[in-house]
């Protein structure tokens, strides 16, 4: 069995990230200017990032263990 992360895309505004028995939302808020990513472990919001690419890098350093 791989312990591989696995995405998954629950609407296009969300998205999730598991490995193991950690997961990670990353959802789009709309806030004006600010509208961008949010990056969530459980209810912690752990970063905001103006791209999606940025909070996919940050969402994996989490599953990985590492602080983003």
């Amino acid at each position: 069995m791989s312990n591989a992360p696995t995405w998954t895309k629950e609407t296009p505004y969300s998205y999730a990230v598991e490995q193991g028995r950690c997961r990670v939302e990353l959802q789009y808020e709309e806030d004006g200017l600010r509208s961008g990513w949010a990056v969530y472990a459980g209810e912690n919001l752990i970063r905001r990032c103006a791209e999606l690419i940025q909070a996919r890098v940050v969402a994996m350093a989490v599953v990985a263990g590492r602080e983003p």
